[in-house]
């Protein structure tokens, strides 16, 4: 229907909506779409909204044709072409994203929607459902209660000054990273285009908002990328992006997915901070990514008190939803953590991490992070050709994207695929700021198996990540094999307090992740040259 029009609602709603819809109520929910600051428009966009709606009001709606919007609101000349300038196409479809974006964030519970359909230019106006203002309908009363699962709304702005090639290159880098967003598991991706909003997901608390910008300068290409937090009205992050060579489409999905490694991969903003959050103030609900962040508590912190609440979290959670795949998959990375540096006092046997994985990759075999579980657990049972030939699965998925691409570089590696894997390793720390500390550990093993020791300890000093034994075991063993005996004490020291059963357990500790008996025994042999030992 034309916004012009007098709608009559359905009188068994309330007497607030018995009204009509007159062209005052639609102007009044025009400016307050423009007047708000999850309306991202530009000034052109603006323009071109307020005349569509002002001239459909006027009974004006069938003179809005191409060449009435490019010559009236974009300033070309009368001889406008629209085969050769594509500009009004392209602002409407801005327009309509930009639309779309207010009701997803502020504009979800309005009583009125203006919308622009596709391949058109004269807007219409509706009545919100029950469901879009924020009262439930029949269906929703008797559905169970929404999850916490965190989403992000991601979406482009136009470029600034306006660009047909950059609309067309933003275009394609949101695609790109709608899809990398989803690789990760941990976020839920909204992209403007799929509105209305889904009620269920409307209330979740966890929302963040992802904008990205497309710029020109004198160098070449510029991105810049913000998110912001829209409990708190804060920037939870932002960056910026730089290419002065490489072709556009090329830059556009590889920012894609450096972007989505630091927004939505287990080292990334959104994880850290609501685990930040959970650890605070632990939910007292258990759902789904409650469990989630309680396996985190364990694989951030390291600390032996969070693994028994962690594994029983998600215990309950595969009880109440075994369908829930990344519950499963992060109740197996549980097992083979504890299984593989011995942190805390609890059962984990490799064979459940195995098991579990297993369950994960079946519920969902597309995901990057249930294979390479798997393939890590295999690799600590020992199944090297099974690890090895899940590690390819995952890495066969996309072999662009960073997603945990350390890790599966890590299994080959120690798998025995040596260069192929170190490779991988190399691959993902020059690309992705948010890479897993197992990263230097995987390179440690291969100088030392090259007998570069002085390599070997660079990657070993790499290795920031303090929690368990294992840095101190690397440095220790490299100090030792290079003959430097006083650091080499210390760090014996620093892994004594952590592990003081070492002397007595330590190979078999090690071979847990060395599985080549000449490498086990060069690991030996360095510690032992540092004064450690070991039966």
């Amino acid at each position: 229907m034309p916004v012009r029009e007098v709608v009559a609602l359905n009188r068994r709603r309330s007497r607030r909506d018995e009204s009509s819809l007159g062209a005052e109520t639609v102007l009044q929910q025009m400016e307050r779409i423009l007047a708000h600051g999850d309306f991202d428009g530009s000034p052109r966009s603006r323009a071109f909204f307020r005349f569509i709606v002002e001239e459909t009001l006027a009974g004006r709606q069938a003179g809005l044709t191409q060449t009435a919007i490019a010559t009236q609101v974009f300033g070309r000349r009368s001889d406008f072409d629209p085969t050769v300038d594509p500009i009004v196409r392209i602002q409407a479809g801005r327009l309509r994203r930009s639309i779309e974006r207010y009701y997803l964030l502020a504009g979800a519970r309005d009583p009125l929607r203006i919308e622009l359909p596709r391949g058109a230019y004269v807007p219409v106006a509706r009545p919100a459902t029950p469901a879009e203002e924020g009262r439930p309908s029949d269906a929703e009363r008797s559905a169970p209660p929404a999850d916490d699962w965190p989403t992000v709304v991601v979406s482009v702005s136009e470029p600034i000054p306006p660009d047909s090639e950059l609309d067309e290159l933003g275009a394609r880098f949101l695609d790109h990273l709608a899809v990398e967003l989803g690789r990760y598991g941990d976020v839920r991706v909204l992209l403007p285009r799929e509105s209305p909003f889904p009620a269920t997901v409307r209330r979740v608390d966890s929302m963040f908002v992802l904008t990205s910008r497309f710029f020109r300068d004198g160098s070449g290409l510029r991105l810049v990328a913000r998110l912001a937090d829209r409990r708190t009205g804060s920037q939870a992050w932002a960056e910026e992006y730089r290419s002065r060579s490489s072709p556009a489409t090329a830059f556009a999905a590889e920012t894609a997915r450096v972007v989505a490694a630091s927004v939505a991969s287990e080292q990334g903003v959104v994880a850290r901070g609501l685990w930040a959050e959970h650890r605070a103030q632990p939910s007292a609900e258990l759902t789904p990514y409650a469990g989630i962040l309680a396996s985190y508590q364990f694989l951030f912190n390291r600390e032996p008190a969070d693994l028994a609440p962690a594994i029983s979290a998600l215990e309950g959670v595969v009880a109440a939803e075994p369908e829930c795949a990344l519950a499963w998959v992060q109740l197996a990375r549980l097992h083979a953590s504890n299984y593989a540096f011995d942190v805390a006092p609890v059962e984990t046997p490799v064979g459940k991490a195995v098991d579990y994985a297993q369950r994960g990759v079946r519920l969902d075999p597309s995901s990057q992070r249930a294979r390479t579980t798997l393939a890590g657990a295999l690799l600590l049972k020992g199944e090297l050709a099974a690890a090895l030939a899940e590690a390819r699965r995952a890495l066969d998925l996309d072999p662009d994207s960073l997603v945990y691409l350390e890790w599966i570089g890590w299994v080959m590696t120690l798998a025995g695929e040596w260069e192929h894997g170190s490779g991988l390793v190399r691959r993902a720390l020059s690309r992705n700021p948010h890479v897993i500390p197992v990263a230097h550990h995987a390179l440690w093993l291969a100088h030392l198996r090259r007998g570069e020791i002085e390599e070997a300890y660079h990657e070993a000093v790499r290795y920031s990540d303090p929690t368990f034994y294992l840095r101190a075991m690397m440095r220790a063993c490299c100090l030792g094999l290079l003959g430097r005996e006083e650091e080499a004490m210390a760090e014996v020291a620093e892994l004594l307090a952590k592990k003081p059963d070492f002397p007595s357990r330590g190979r078999a500790l090690i071979g847990r992740l060395v599985k080549f008996p000449d490498l086990l025994e060069s690991v030996a042999g360095g510690l032992g040259r540092a004064g450690l030992a070991i039966d």
